[in-house]
């Protein structure tokens, strides 16, 4: 159950957000929405593939977290072994919601709450206000990182559709086998073309550069070296390979 209210420094004064990464604070995700004004923070961590919403039927850009519905195999020992936390896992249980401005009667975006969510506290964590009713300096990070996600949202959509224009979305399978030779098949998602990406005229890789995209494309393309490093965390956490190794 989720339970979104504006947040403000009266009804929200006391609240407090536990920043421990583990399964009990919902971080038990296969994946996460980026964006591409992260994709350079976020290639050296995780393989960057496409998701289609089944729903909507559009393409998001996604970080990804394990080869399994539910698994998430940087999280470890109440923490997040990975140097860069995608803008969707860093906001916790704030968002961005709408409500209507003055007179001119436009949805403006707020700062909101999810107080059901288990980082939620009224102990251990982090203050969002201080005694006095101002912000503390981490409900101003978590701030700049919600403006960071709203400005993401209208990238990502112009970013997919441009990859869309130019063909370069293509759906991929990855085989995953294991040090004791098991495995599976990672299906379901897409990738970027990179022959295609390669082979684009002057005019259409003029048109992504000029758009902004071109460094988010090549960020995708190296992420793909991330698989690799993702299957070696899979064989940990099995015990198929030394920890330390």
């Amino acid at each position: 159950m989720s339970s979104i209210e504006k947040l403000n420094n009266i009804q929200h004064a006391d609240i407090r957000i536990d920043t421990g990464h583990s399964a009990e604070l919902g971080d038990s995700v296969m994946f996460v929405p980026v964006f591409p004004n992260e994709m350079r923070g976020l290639q050296s961590c995780y393989p960057l593939l496409i998701y289609k919403d089944p729903g909507e039927g559009v393409f998001h850009a996604i970080a990804l977290f394990g080869f399994e519905e539910g698994e998430n195999l940087f999280l470890h020992d109440g923490g997040w072994q990975a140097p860069y936390l995608p803008l969707m896992v860093q906001r916790g249980p704030l968002m961005i919601g709408f409500e209507k401005g003055d007179s001119s009667g436009e949805q403006q975006p707020v700062v909101a709450i999810d107080t059901q969510h288990p980082r939620v506290s009224m102990s251990d964590g982090k203050r969002l206000f201080l005694d006095e009713g101002g912000n503390s300096d981490y409900l101003d990070r978590l701030t700049a990182v919600l403006e960071a996600i709203h400005m993401g949202h209208e990238q990502s959509r112009q970013f997919m559709a441009l990859l869309e224009e130019l063909e370069l979305i293509t759906s991929c399978d990855f085989k995953i086998t294991l040090e004791d030779g098991s495995g599976n098949t990672l299906s379901g998602f897409y990738m970027l073309d990179d022959e295609k990406l390669q082979a684009l005229s002057p005019e259409s890789l003029l048109k992504l550069s000029s758009s902004g995209f071109l460094l988010p494309a090549f960020m995708m393309l190296a992420s793909q070296s991330q698989l690799a490093s993702l299957i070696s965390l899979k064989n940990r956490r099995l015990g198929l390979i030394p920890a330390t190794e």
